[in-house]
């Protein structure tokens, strides 16, 4: 049986509604149009009430948790209270070299980048879990956020010619001293260990701080990963 593409989203839906049908027209056709089969899996949060993200000015009363099933027809769907994983989770443990942190901004500030990273890693990594399991039906995996708007076509065909065990595609843009944390192109090997990192953050933190992109450069690089970045044009949808 001819091997299929999984298409992997993590993280908050809170825009999914507005992206699909990019997803669809540049990611989704593409796949149809080279005859390549594909199955969704995602995992993501639901919030309950309010929703404030002081750092990019978003704000809702009441949180909107899309129909994800009706949306993107997974094949495979995990969500989780994110109350419930913030909970569960010693942040404290992540904060430790705040001090290091080059972004010039404040430890608030900085808490809440990492407390978001941490959360994203912890979706990426219950979901990655799932896709491992049924990783020899794949030849090839993506990794996405679900509140990425697609701009343009991804040449799909192209990327997978030039991908091997080796090497990850990743988008030119959002590299910010280390490299693109939202979007990604592999082996199954490869999207394995990109989409656990999770488990590698915390020990990490004891001897560096974190800054998402350096983060998974620092990794990649450990791992003699090659990245291969590629004209990906996106942008984010947030809570207006």
């Amino acid at each position: 049986m001819k091997k299929k593409v999984a298409i992997i989203f993590f993280g908050l839906t809170r825009s999914l509604e507005k992206n699909i049908d990019s997803i669809k027209e540049n990611l989704f056709n593409e796949l149809d149009k080279n005859s390549i089969q594909y199955d969704i899996f995602i995992h993501t949060y639901k919030i309950y009430g309010e929703y404030i993200n002081e750092r990019t000015g978003e704000y809702t009363k009441n949180y909107k948790n899309e129909d994800v099933e009706k949306l993107l027809q997974p094949k495979f769907f995990l969500w989780d209270d994110q109350k419930t994983i913030e909970d569960s989770i010693n942040f404290d443990n992540y904060y430790k070299k705040l001090g290091q942190w080059t972004g010039g901004k404040t430890a608030k500030y900085v808490k809440q980048l990492i407390k978001n990273m941490v959360l994203a890693l912890y979706s990426k990594k219950q979901i990655t879990l799932i896709f491992e399991k049924e990783k020899d039906n794949y030849e090839f995996a993506i990794i996405m956020r679900p509140d990425m708007f697609l701009d343009n076509k991804i040449n799909i065909k192209h990327s997978m010619e030039q991908l091997n065990e080796n090497n990850i595609i990743i988008p030119k843009k959002g590299w910010f001293r280390g490299c693109n944390d939202q979007f990604v192109i592999s082996k199954p090997k490869n999207i394995i260990y990109y989409g656990t990192l999770f488990d590698d953050l915390q020990p990490y933190s004891e001897k560096k701080s974190i800054v998402s992109e350096i983060y998974l450069y620092d990794k990649l690089k450990e791992k003699n990963i090659t990245i291969l970045p590629f004209d990906i044009k996106y942008h984010l949808e947030r809570y207006k």
